[in-house]
This record gives structure tokens, sequence and C-alpha cells, in this order.
């Protein structure tokens, strides 16, 4: 079966790279496209599900930025499941964050600019993202860089992707969806989220100890053994 993975926002699918599936399943990778000057959400997430085979089952991963996009695809599709890698899926897992930023009118009045290339503080921004504690062991070895994962952002793109995820409210939960989350990720708070599955006991929640929001390449065995997890259950 066809397992599609959409990057975080800014972020290559080379992102998954140490990330590898069950026998049987096969991983497809569905890059990002820069909206056109009137795409909405929605119209966005049509075109990025173009490059999705309907014909046959097939499972949807999302990894920050890409969960919104693969809950936004469950309004047209039927995928078997609908697994999110360090993203939300309902109100009570929204950032306080966003909702300041969103308050703030974050999108429309800040420079973009400066969260665009490779300098200053676009390279400050992503860091802090992404590499928010120091580098283990591990990621030395792996020899993870941002330059590896990262795309030049545009600053259109990033404004309108801004806009999108701060101003995202999920209108009904999936049907099969699961989530795979680090303890340690400060982009998503692991406590929001812990604490929307209080009435299920974890049902559905597969959590990465010490894991931060780029558990993709600081911990994939972690991963890989949380999503084999999810994949076999029926």
């Amino acid at each position: 079966m066809k397992v599609y993975f959409i990057p975080g926002l800014g972020a290559k699918c080379n992102c998954f790279k140490f990330i590898v599936l069950p026998k049987g399943f096969e991983k497809v990778y569905i890059e990002w496209h820069l909206p056109e000057k009137n795409d909405s959400l929605c119209t966005y997430v049509q075109k990025m599900a173009e490059n999705i085979d309907q014909s046959e089952p097939f499972i949807l991963v999302g990894y920050s930025f890409g969960g919104v996009i693969a809950q936004e695809m469950n309004k047209f599709m039927k995928p078997e499941k609908t697994i999110l890698i360090a993203s939300m899926k309902d109100s009570i897992q929204i950032p306080g964050l966003f909702k300041i930023l969103k308050k703030m009118k974050f999108a429309t009045w800040f420079p973009m600019k400066f969260f665009t290339g490779k300098k200053m503080l676009s390279y400050a921004f992503i860091r802090s993202v992404y590499f928010n504690i120091k580098p283990s062991n591990n990621q030395k070895r792996n020899q993870i860089k941002l330059d590896e994962f990262m795309v030049d952002l545009d600053s259109d793109y990033f404004k309108w992707s801004i806009e999108q995820i701060i101003n995202w409210l999920p209108e009904k939960e999936c049907e099969k969806i699961y989530q795979v989350h680090g303890t340690k990720d400060i982009v998503f708070p692991f406590k929001k989220i812990h604490n929307s599955y209080l009435n299920t006991k974890n049902q559905g929640l597969e959590i990465v100890e010490k894991g931060s929001h780029l558990l993709v390449l600081e911990l994939p065995k972690k991963v890989n053994k949380a999503l084999e997890k999810i994949l076999l259950d029926k």
C-alpha cells in the first residue's frame, strides 16, 4: 500500500529520509509547490492531492504543517489512515503562540523577507523551530544539516503558509486518525497534545520520549517503530 508523506513548512521531503516502513508499504513523497495568488487552503490542497492515486487504498502521513494539509485532504478523499507527526488535530492542541499571532494578524504586517532565504533572522527562526536542542550523538552521526532538508522560502509562500496555519481550525476529526508526537516539541507542546487524549487513555497517540519537533531526523528508529505499530494495526 502506498503511504504518501507531506513535509512541514519550508521542508523538503528528504526530511523523511530515515523513515523506513514495514514490508508491504511504499513511501511516496508529495513536495510543496508555490501557491497561486488567489489560492485558498482548499484549492491549494486539491492541487497537492492530484499526485495521489485514489484508485487504490492509500495512507496519508503529514509532518507539522503537512498534518494540516493531510486533514484537509480528508474532506474530499478517503485514506485508509491519516497519521500526523508533530502536528495538531483539534482546538485543544492549537499552540497558544498561534492564537496570539492570529489575534495580532501577524502575517499581514510583519515583513516576511526576514524569514526567507538562508541568512540572518530566517536562519535563526528556522533553526529555533527545528533545532531547539543541542545535537545528539545520533544527529552528529547522521550529519543532520539545516540546508539538507529546508527549501529557500519565497516570501509570498511563507506569508501565505503562516496565514493558513495560524488561522486553521479543525471542523471535524478525521476517521482513523493517529498521532506521533515528541515530548520535547516546542512548536506543538506535548502537554496540549496529551490533554486532548485524557478521555481516551492515549488511544491513537504514539509518544516519542525526548523527541523534539525534528523527531523524524533526530529519533527515526522510534518514529519508525511508532509508524509500524499504526500501519500494522487493524
